[in-house]
């Protein structure tokens, strides 16, 4: 910053130098009034680049001693008479040289008021429309941070509700597994490899927004599958839904797999009453799962409305088309909007 402040003094000696010398050479090459406007002209140039570079160059020293975030009305007032008087100064000095040099005589008091009023009804347009340049510009860094301070917020959200897996259905799945090593050792097997899909599907996608609806299908069917080991006949469950590597729908990771889960962490299950879930896809390309009503009381249910208030958080990040649930008493119904898989 030293460096910077060192080069703009520097620079703006340079100019003042070189505009002296101008002045010289055109008044000792000429007498004639003309030359004496083309002088005044080069004079008025000289006291804009004055101001231009002299005035960027206080607003540094103040952005050092007095930030506009920490002293916002001291800034002001303190950049609006700083720059006022240095303007004037600048008018006023310039000025009382130019005359010195041109007439050999300064400037009278008559002289020195009009120039003042004139330098402050050009200072004032000048200074307004700095500020307002200065103010948009840090609004519009503050609105590029907000954003960015947003989407990551967001961003983080969707991550954290990604990874919203039960984990009581781990520690159940391990329970029904170590029944069945002691029971039925190749079935034990299946049931592992299929609990290996369930969360190498969990690792590879959790991240993702979207994956093509066949992926999720057939996770959901190992999913199923674990679950029909748990419960025996007590759990139906049937998909209605081809498993196409050509299909371009997609889906948000495990928003199907909720739903089933949903169904199960909150229903009554027994032989005498079977829960029975349907998923099927319906036209307007939604996918639509169905099971029969039959809640547990809600001492018993474990945080309801938790997976159904993550599928909508995720749907919200992706779409306006959320999820739509109906309940009619005999049944619970939800329809899943599906997406278009971009190439």
């Amino acid at each position: 910053m030293a460096t910077r402040s060192k080069s703009t003094v520097i620079f703006i000696m340079a100019i003042a130098l070189m505009m002296l010398a101008v002045f010289a050479g055109v008044l000792t090459l000429t007498d004639d009034l003309d030359a004496l406007y083309v002088v005044i002209l080069l004079w008025i140039f000289f006291v804009i680049i004055l101001l231009w570079f002299g005035n960027r160059y206080l607003y540094r020293l103040l952005d050092q001693s007095v930030p506009w975030l920490r002293h916002p009305s001291k800034r002001f007032f303190l950049q609006l008479i700083s720059s006022t008087v240095f303007s004037l100064v600048v008018i006023n000095l310039t000025y009382y040289l130019f005359k010195r040099w041109v007439n050999e005589d300064p400037p009278d008091h008559a002289q020195m008021l009009v120039l003042n009023i004139y330098g402050l009804l050009f200072i004032i347009p000048i200074l307004s429309i700095n500020f307002g340049i200065y103010f948009m510009m840090l609004w519009k860094k503050a609105e590029v941070k907000s954003n960015l301070l947003n989407e990551r917020h967001l961003r983080s959200e969707l991550d954290a509700l990604r990874l919203q897996v039960d984990p009581h259905f781990l520690f159940n799945s391990l329970n029904v597994l170590a029944g069945l090593i002691e029971k039925d050792s190749k079935g034990a097997q299946y049931f592992l490899e299929k609990f290996a899909e369930v969360y190498r599907y969990v690792l590879q996608y959790q991240k993702e927004d979207l994956v093509p609806l066949h992926i999720e299908l057939s996770f959901v069917q190992a999913y199923i599958h674990l679950l029909e080991q748990r419960f025996g006949k007590a759990l139906r469950v049937t998909m209605a839904v081809p498993i196409d590597e050509n299909n371009p729908l997609a889906i948000p990771p495990m928003a199907l797999q909720m739903l089933v889960e949903n169904a199960v962490k909150h229903n009554v299950i027994a032989k005498e009453t079977p829960l029975v879930v349907d998923v099927r896809l319906t036209k307007g390309n939604s996918l639509t799962v169905i099971n029969n009503y039959q809640p547990l009381s809600l001492a018993k249910q474990d945080r309801p409305g938790t997976g159904m208030d993550n599928i909508r958080k995720r749907y919200r990040h992706l779409s306006d088309e959320l999820p739509v649930v109906q309940i009619d008493g005999a049944h619970y119904k939800v329809e899943l909007p599906l997406f278009e898989m971009e190439e």
